[in-house]
């Protein structure tokens, strides 16, 4: 488990290292800029440059230009050529900022202004431009000469392509910090090297695809500056062997998960077999499908070790339906159940009537969102400590919020915790950094695995059943579901490597998943 951390968390942290700790705020700036100056040597070390290699240090006033004035004397005496140019009004710059300018003078070297490197300096001039402009404070829209220094920067990039670096310093100039958006413009790195934490701006669309390589590099400010005040978000990027629980060498059929699918219509059989099969394929012991009677010949054909029980429109389910719960672990309701009279009855029956652990998926989500009586019942059904996962796609979650899906899109971060808290549960919101709340923890997940090849029919019907079996888990409904989403994006990278993106369909996600848990 990695932190992801919003600004003000990593400026407390900053400060507590500092202030409760005693390391000096410009111990910090020079080791944080010693290891900018090693990740541009490494670059360097990769080429063959036959002559004094060319630095552009673009600052500003605030102690994101101080890192920049530090590495640009760290720069020189390395016998890089440095240009430094300071950005913005000079009667407000940092303590810091002026200390490293006052030592970088003894050196030598004095800023330059911006108006007058963009005026008479082209990009040939440059082998390596450090951007120092903003750090993680940033929440404003970029303007005036920062907005031109950006561009600047970029135009730069855009003409020598890999022959110049671009490094920036924490996170790239025009990012939020703390979700990821752009503000007005941003530079473009090549890489970004930021200090012990991850920022959610790192990670989050669409300022991840302005950092170039990420690197985190440790200059002090340790896990023990939390001072037991940890940070809101986190996500996986270890081997999900070491996150999964182990299966007990004496268990059965009967203890690996007997997980009821309740899935699938009249006219829609794909959605049951794909939660059906990666149900089975992620380890529950039995599964039992409920559908309508005319998906039972394919069913039959194509998953043999399914279980099955069928209804007709025609008939009441009531009685077989009940049946069904007495034997279950754990349901999976909704994926192509539709939402005509049958998909509602079905979760009507399910929200009223099932006494176990529950993951609510696709039509089942929509039948909610429409009804209240329907949204009452799920309200009420995790009172009782029974586990509730509900894992709506963006569209979803908007009905569900009653929201549009640009703002809640705009809100990731906090909407689903919201839901989570209205309806008693654990809300997988899917999305492109799929984001897991839940009601009864402080933290979010946000997921890292996963990729755009994702994207298509049936993806979310085998994450469903993905976690229908992992209910089988002794771990909390947000464990369970911050774990299903992680293996879930994992297969689909392993998918994508096997087929590409582009042809990537969710059979492919199990068949990666396969290929993952085979290998533990």
């Amino acid at each position: 488990m990695k932190f992801a951390v919003n600004s003000q968390e990593m400026k407390v942290y900053d400060r507590n290292t500092s202030e409760f700790f005693g390391v000096p705020g410009i111990v910090l700036m020079e080791r944080a800029s010693l290891k900018v100056v090693e990740s541009i040597e490494k670059w360097l070390g990769d080429r063959n440059i036959d002559r004094r290699v060319r630095a552009l240090v673009i600052c500003g006033v605030g102690n994101n230009g101080g890192d920049g004035a530090c590495i640009a004397r760290l720069l020189r005496q390395k016998g890089i050529y440095v240009n430094i140019c300071l950005v913005g009004d000079y009667t407000k710059c940092s303590d810091l900022l002026l200390k490293q300018l006052k030592i970088l003078e003894k050196y030598g070297t004095t800023p330059d202004t911006f108006s007058n490197i963009r005026d008479n300096k082209c990009a040939s001039e440059w082998d390596i431009i450090v951007d120092a402009l903003f750090g993680i404070g940033l929440s404003r829209p970029v303007s005036g000469d920062f907005a031109e220094a950006v561009r600047y920067i970029n135009d730069c990039k855009a003409e020598r392509k890999s022959d110049l670096l671009v490094t920036s310093v924490d996170i790239p100039s025009g990012i939020n910090a703390d979700n990821g958006k752009i503000c007005g413009s941003a530079v473009k790195a090549d890489i970004t090297v930021t200090f012990n934490q991850i920022k959610l701006g790192h990670i989050l669309y669409p300022g991840c695809e302005y950092l170039g390589k990420l690197i985190v590099e440790d200059v002090g400010i340790t896990d023990d500056s939390f001072l037991s005040k940890e940070p809101g978000a986190f996500f996986y990027d270890e081997d999900i062997a070491d996150l999964l629980p182990k299966r007990p060498l004496d268990g059965n059929k009967g203890t690996n998960g007997k997980v009821l699918i309740i899935a699938g219509s009249k006219d829609i059989s794909g959605a049951c077999l794909l939660a059906t099969n990666s149900c089975m394929k992620a380890g529950a012991g039995m599964v039992r499908i409920f559908t309508a009677s005319e998906n039972a010949e394919v069913i039959k054909a194509l998953l043999p070790e399914a279980m099955l029980v069928t209804y007709e429109d025609f008939e009441p389910f009531n009685d077989k339906l009940e049946l069904c719960f007495g034997w279950a672990s754990a349901v999976v309701l909704g994926p192509g159940i539709g939402t005509m009279q049958s998909g509602y009855e079905l979760t009507k029956q399910t929200l009223s009537g099932y006494k176990g652990n529950l993951v609510v998926d696709a039509d089942a989500l929509n039948l909610v969102a429409s009804h209240h009586e329907l949204r009452e019942l799920m309200s009420n059904y995790a009172k009782n400590g029974r586990k509730l996962i509900i894992t709506p796609h963006l569209g979803e979650f908007a009905r569900l919020f009653d929201r549009d899906v640009r703002d809640c899109k705009e809100h990731i971060l906090e909407y689903p915790r919201d839901l989570a808290e209205n309806l008693h549960c654990t809300v997988v919101c899917k999305d492109a950094r799929t984001v897991i709340a839940d009601s009864k923890e402080k933290k979010i997940y946000i997921n890292m695995s996963g990729n755009d090849g994702m994207a298509t029919a049936g993806s979310g019907d085998v994450l469903s059943g993905i976690l229908g079996a992992f209910m089988a888990f002794d771990r909390s409904a947000f464990e369970i579901a911050c774990l299903g989403v992680y293996l879930h994006g994992l297969a689909g990278d392993r998918g994508a490597l096997e087929k590409g993106k582009h042809s990537m369909v969710a059979s492919d996600i199990i068949i990666g998943m396969e290929d993952i848990l085979r290998e533990i």
